[in-house]
């Protein structure tokens, strides 16, 4: 039984240290150069921007919304498939039932976040 708390331990460990380590190699490692405003630009076709940068997250929101939902539900069926043969047929019938749910809930938030409920932005 401690064992398996010891090996939880390490493994966490190693999952803070591994990343950490690659993080300071890069930063150690990487060529410091002086900025300038050419660089540091985004680049639109050689035109200047408008708006604010970040501006462009905001397209994606609905298809993260719709994606999300459905990768998790994907996951869940996938593992609970596994292990479907020892359990009772009312259980499956709620795993079915869960995902349902859950693509109706994306559904629904895809079309309030995208605006296709018939008002336009």
């Amino acid at each position: 039984m401690p064992y398996n708390y010891i090996a939880l331990f390490v493994f966490s460990l190693i999952s803070i240290f591994v990343p950490f380590s690659m993080l300071l190699g890069a930063k150690l490692l990487r060529h410091n150069s002086q900025s300038n405003s050419v660089k540091d630009s985004p680049y639109e076709s050689a035109e200047a921007t408008l708006g604010k940068n970040r501006d462009i997250m905001n397209e994606y929101m609905p298809f993260f919304m719709l994606f999300l939902p459905i990768e998790i539900v994907a996951v869940i069926i996938l593992l609970w498939s596994s292990v479907s043969r020892n359990v009772p047929e009312s259980s499956s019938l709620m795993v079915i039932g869960m995902a349902a749910v859950s693509l109706m809930f994306a559904l629904f938030g895809y079309i309030m976040i995208s605006g296709l409920d018939g008002r336009r932005k």
